[in-house]
């Protein structure tokens, strides 16, 4: 099938080079993806320059930000591309877009596909979603383990969920300059540093990285991120010296702490599909986890050891990891291997399989 005839519109929520969420690594894939696909692409809210996107056949950017106009703006833009025999949407976690999208795609015989990937019934049922998971014609989720979850809470057909990896580009993680990231952070390159990266949060683990430290007092712990719980960690950690908080940091230093750490943990008790452990597994960076959403089933049989329930288990896995040098080496080659196959050449051939197969 020719480029020409492999059209799809890709709707963003937002444009931001400078956010620090999942969004920073959709911005590369999009470009990945128009080497292959006549790809159009619409962004809800844009703070950056759009020619970011070379490989995007046209953009369209929404101007207004009051939500009645950004509505009915939404609805004329994805008309126009309709218009232009664009058949498939793709959208990245918008309700608006893809309630629009479905309107039209039914009316014209298109197709709707919505990428979500998350636990998001652990906190009430979301009846927005809910409704836009009625009316697309597929829900795109990263992991097997999320397909029951979104079945049994919003009633989705299994029929209707399509699995599509994360990605990261492995290039990356090659040539990093680790002397600029000990200066910018101003860390000491004989410490032993165990790693941390996400939001301050309760649902993310934070109320746990204190315990740890307290029982791993020879190692310092760099933890990235920032969030509601940033104060109570604060206080927790105030008599320990060996926690560090870096605060947010900008996505593309993340290669460079993990390759200057030991081991990276994360007692999250909310994920779908975490992208980090595999930028962990690119850093040849073994990890500690809780057993929780796409965890188990991304990582490796010698990693799934170390996917644990609670944070006596981590704290058993750490001191295990880090005191058997063999065990270690192991683990550093077999996440090396196994995140090839998240690269985002890779998966690239999967989204277009996922559209057109």
């Amino acid at each position: 099938m020719s480029v020409e005839n492999r059209k799809i519109c890709y709707v963003l929520p937002k444009f931001d080079l400078n956010i620090d969420t999942h969004y920073f690594y959709l911005y590369d894939f999009i470009n990945e993806v128009a080497k292959d696909l006549d790809l159009v692409l619409l962004i809800e809210k844009s703070n950056s320059d759009i020619s970011f996107f070379k490989n995007v056949s046209k953009v369209y950017v929404q101007r207004f930000s009051w939500t009645p106009l950004r509505i009915i703006e939404n609805f004329i833009l994805l008309l126009i591309i309709r218009a232009q025999n664009y058949k498939n949407f793709y959208i990245h976690y918008s309700y608006i877009s893809a309630g629009n999208a479905s309107l039209i795609a039914k009316l014209s015989g298109a197709r709707t596909f919505y990428w979500s990937c998350g636990m998001m019934w652990l906190f009430g049922k979301d009846r927005a979603l809910g409704l836009v998971l009625k009316l697309i014609n597929h829900l795109v989720t990263g992991v097997k383990a999320l397909k029951s979850g979104y079945v049994e809470h919003y009633g989705i057909s299994v029929d209707k969920i399509k699995i599509m990896p994360n990605w990261i580009d492995l290039n990356r993680f090659n040539n990093i300059d680790t002397d600029n990231i000990l200066e910018k952070y101003k860390l000491n390159k004989d410490d032993k540093y165990i790693f941390f990266v996400h939001r301050l949060a309760k649902r993310k683990g934070a109320h746990y990285i204190a315990k740890l430290a307290k029982t791993n007092p020879e190692f310092k712990f760099l933890i990235a991120g920032d969030g509601p719980y940033k104060k109570q960690l604060e206080q927790e950690i105030k008599d320990l010296d060996n926690v560090i908080l870096l605060g947010k940091i900008p996505n593309k230093d993340i290669p460079g702490l993990m390759r200057i750490s030991k081991l990276f943990f994360m007692p999250s008790e909310e994920e779908g599909f975490p992208r980090v452990l595999l930028e962990s597994m690119a850093a040849g960076l073994p990890y500690v986890a809780f057993d929780i959403g796409g965890v188990r089933e991304i990582s490796t049989k010698e990693q799934q050891e170390y996917i644990v329930d609670d944070v006596a288990s981590m704290n058993i896995g750490i001191k295990e990891i880090l005191s058997n040098q063999d065990i270690y080496n192991k683990l550093k080659q077999v996440n090396l291997e196994h995140v090839k196959q998240f690269d985002i050449k890779v998966v690239k051939n999967k989204f277009i399989e996922l559209i057109y197969g």
